[in-house]
């Protein structure tokens, strides 16, 4: 049964996300236009957005890496790359060989011209869900804010593929807006003031109370490939006070260290498991 960290120099995006050819796109249900996103847009976010903005995404960053294993000379593979930010984060002495991978060919190509390099790459796929085309096997899988992009059939079959890609006693982390939150109020606020509509783009939700099972029904195979090693939530109250002052939120998100946090309305689920 499924059972129940190195601070950077971070400057992030305000939200990775997923995206998808225009086809998956309909099948899901959404007409977004994930191509009609500029190239390098929430990487230029990132660095050049107001300081709320910035630490969401410095928090998130920062959260997973702290649940990637510290071990030396690692593969790791982030599913849903966009502009590549995550990955340019990640120092070549901890992830000896770095790929990410997304369907958007502008977005892949800046993340090749801007973060790539002899250990750190970017791959087009021709569909998320769809990993054949790589042949090989990593340490670490990451899935920041992806899965909420997707519909059941496309999360069964990214997880078919994750499960074959990701070595037995592999990390796989994954984030997602934690509907049980306010996050569905920031949503609402996001959609009138920013140039993305994330209630078109989120067509799968989820709860911290819900994750387990609900990923257990779309991918019924997760108890036997899959060890849950931790769930828990983040991105509760100090993102926001990054408006008073940036460095003091940082070091106000960093104090808890969330192995200890069960807070369950975090505005993201955090979940880390373990390839069995």
């Amino acid at each position: 049964m499924v059972k129940e960290s190195e601070t950077l120099r971070l400057e992030t995006e305000l939200n990775r996300g997923c995206s998808h050819e225009p086809n998956v796109a309909k099948e899901a249900g959404t007409s977004f236009d994930y191509e009609g996103i500029p190239a390098g847009y929430y990487d230029q976010i990132m660095r050049e957005g107001n300081p709320i903005r910035r630490l969401w995404h410095v928090s998130k960053f920062e959260r997973v890496l702290d649940y990637l294993p510290t071990t030396a000379a690692q593969s790791i593979l982030d599913v849903g790359c966009f502009a590549g930010t995550f990955l340019s984060l990640l120092p070549q002495e901890r992830f000896s060989r770095q790929l990410g991978v997304d369907i958007l060919p502008a977005q892949i190509d800046y993340a090749n011209r801007t973060y790539g390099s002899s250990f750190r790459s970017f791959r087009h796929v021709p569909s998320i869900t769809h990993l054949r085309a790589i042949n090989d096997s990593f340490d670490c899988v990451t899935l920041i804010e992806v899965i909420e992009h997707l519909n059941p059939t496309e999360i069964r079959s990214l997880f078919a593929e994750l499960s074959r890609l990701l070595r037995p006693g592999g990390k796989l982390v994954l984030t997602t807006p934690n509907y049980l939150s306010c996050w569905p109020a920031l949503e609402l606020v996001l959609n009138r003031l920013s140039e993305v509509s994330y209630e078109e783009q989120h067509i799968t939700r989820f709860t911290y109370f819900n994750m387990e099972r609900r990923l257990a029904e779309l991918y019924p195979a997760l108890d036997a490939e899959f060890a849950l090693d931790l769930k828990t939530t983040t991105h509760f109250v100090t993102p926001f006070l990054a408006g008073i002052s940036y460095n003091l939120a940082r070091s106000l998100s960093r104090l808890v260290p969330h192995t200890s946090w069960r807070m369950p309305f975090g505005n993201l689920v955090l979940m880390v498991l373990t390839r069995r």
